[in-house]
């Protein structure tokens, strides 16, 4: 409500920089979204369809204080599944993002609202027809907040080179936050950082710092993550390393969690690359680790859509990424 309020206060009150003066304001908005749709069977569980993503944005670009951003998503629609046929019986919907971006100069950008956490690359590029594989390593999503109600600032120190600092702020709980099914907490405030020390066409690296306090809970998790990408004319790689210090007075198995993955794609013929991942991550509350090797193909005809299919052996903690045979098809529209 609050970013409402200020947004609408914006429009009313501040002149227009960037537009024109006789060009129509619906010129500055921006209709998208992307849907995911998979297919998993996962050896301890029976075969599936389901529509994962749905997700629409509105975007609008008006003057330097007024740029909003929406996504609505409905996701975990279940489809069909064997031994029960048709389900259509059941749909969660979820405001992902609500912020608005204000551009203090060309180079500092402050958001207030919901966003992405700049927790890691994967996560600030993760709709499904922009990544490479159906199922997300849990070392880019497990540890951590993904998703921050609050406030942040991004200084840009070179546009060309993508280097650049982005703190944030989350003093409350997350505003419309995922059910526990979908994520493994919620948390009540949050404050982090990431460094960007390069990121254009050829690579990116970043490291990123949070302390983060689950709702409910006297957990309190401290995380340092690096992350990067290099993609070279005849493959791309990929690789993120996380440690989180875990306080609490719970009972845990360990007092930390930490892993990290290395993921190649290769292209081959036409427009299909094979992937290939390995990851390997302990959690503080189970006793066993989990080992994940994937290997598959993606066809990519256009950069807005791609077919993905996968199978990936899993040993140890099976609580994510179960070893099975998964497939995807994603679109951008």
């Amino acid at each position: 409500m609050l970013t409402c309020a200020f947004s609408l206060t914006m429009l009313c009150f501040m002149p227009p920089l960037y537009a024109e003066q006789s060009a129509s304001w619906l010129d500055a908005i921006r209709l998208s979204g992307y849907a995911k749709l998979t297919t998993g069977s996962p050896n301890s569980a029976p075969t599936a369809i389901e529509l994962d993503d749905l997700s629409l944005f509105v975007s609008g670009k008006f003057n330097r204080w007024l740029n909003p951003f929406l996504e609505a998503e409905a996701y975990s629609i279940p489809l069909w599944e064997a031994g029960k046929g048709a389900q259509l019986n059941s749909a969660q919907l979820v405001i992902e993002r609500l912020y608005n971006d204000i551009h203090v100069t060309e180079n500092d950008t402050l958001r207030a609202g919901k966003f992405l956490a700049p927790i890691n690359h994967w996560n600030i590029i993760h709709a499904a027809p922009l990544v490479w594989t159906t199922n997300r390593p849990v070392t880019s999503t497990y540890s951590r907040a993904n998703y921050i109600t609050g406030v942040s600032a991004r200084h840009d120190f070179d546009a060309l080179t993508g280097h650049a600092l982005e703190v944030y702020w989350q003093p409350v709980e997350e505003f419309n936050h995922k059910t526990l099914n979908s994520q493994e907490r919620h948390y009540q405030s949050v404050v982090g950082a990431r460094w960007i020390a390069h990121e254009d066409l050829d690579y990116y690296l970043g490291v990123a710092f949070q302390h983060a306090n689950v709702e409910r809970s006297d957990e309190i998790r401290n995380s340092i993550g690096i992350d990067g990408n290099w993609q070279h004319r005849w493959f791309e790689l990929e690789s993120e390393l996380l440690f989180t210090q875990v306080d609490t007075h719970q009972a845990h198995y360990r007092d930390h969690d930490w892993g990290g993955y290395l993921q190649m794609a290769v292209p081959v013929v036409g427009h299909f690359n094979l992937i290939g991942r390995y990851e390997h991550f302990e959690f503080a509350n189970k006793a066993a680790a989990t080992d994940t090797a994937l290997g598959g193909i993606v066809y990519r005809p256009v950069p807005q859509l791609s077919f993905k299919l996968e199978w990936q052996q899993t040993q140890g903690s099976i609580y994510k990424n179960q070893t099975g045979l998964y497939s995807s098809i994603a679109v951008l529209f």
